[in-house]
C-alpha cells in the first residue's frame, strides 16, 4: 500500500462525519459536546434546533444535505433562566441561519405547556405549539429587518398555556 492511500484512509476514518455529516440530527448535535445534550425542539423548515444540557438551552442552526446532518457550532447561543417566583421562563429573540429573525423560549416546569402565545409591540400575535415546554417561531415580517440589538424589544408578552388555554406562566417585558 502506498503512503498516500494509507493517509487517505486514515483521514476518511477520522473525519468522515465532519466531511459527510451524521445520520441523525441528535448525533450531529452531540458530536460537539462532551456531555449529553437532549434535542428538545426542531424547526425542520428553517433548520434550527433547540437542545438542553441540564439547565441551559442551546439554540443553533443545522444543515441537512444528502440525508446527512451538519451542526453549525458557530451559530450556537446558550441561555438559562431562574426565578424566585414560580417557574422560570426563558425567552430570546435573535437572527439565525440566514433565514431571518426568530423568537424562542422555554418554561422550566413539569406542567405540560400546550402552546405559547407571543404578543408584539405592533399588536400582532403569534401562537405556536409547544415541544417539550419549548418553542421556536419565525418573527413576523414587520420585525425581519430589525437591528439585532433591538429584537428583544419587539415583543411585550409571551404566555405559556395549557390544553384548556389556561395561563401557566407569563413572560412580561414591561
Amino acid at each position: 500500500m502506498s503512503l498516500s492511500l494509507i493517509v487517505c484512509v486514515l483521514v476518511s476514518v477520522f473525519f468522515w462525519n465532519d466531511i459527510f455529516g451524521y445520520k441523525t440530527l441528535e448525533k450531529a448535535v452531540q458530536s460537539t459536546w462532551k456531555y449529553p445534550l437532549q434535542v428538545v425542539n426542531v424547526d425542520q423548515q428553517n433548520e434550527l434546533v433547540l437542545s438542553l444540557d441540564q439547565t441551559q438551552y442551546v439554540f443553533a442552526a443545522y444543515e441537512q444535505k444528502n440525508g446527512r446532518y451538519h451542526y453549525d457550532t458557530d451559530s450556537e447561543s446558550g441561555w438559562t433562566a431562574s426565578s424566585d417566583v414560580g417557574p422560570a421562563f426563558l425567552v430570546r429573540a435573535e437572527p439565525k441561519n440566514n433565514k431571518g429573525d426568530f423568537i424562542w423560549g422555554a418554561l422550566y416546569s413539569d406542567t405540560p405547556v400546550h402552546k405559547f402565545k407571543i404578543e408584539y409591540t405592533n399588536g400582532e400575535t403569534q401562537e405556536v405549539e409547544s415541544s417539550n415546554n419549548t418553542f421556536i417561531m419565525r418573527m413576523p415580517e414587520a420585525y425581519q429587518s430589525e437591528d439585532e440589538m433591538m429584537l428583544m424589544t419587539t415583543f411585550t408578552n409571551v404566555y405559556a398555556l395549557d390544553e384548556e388555554n389556561n395561563l401557566i406562566q407569563a413572560y412580561n417585558l414591561n
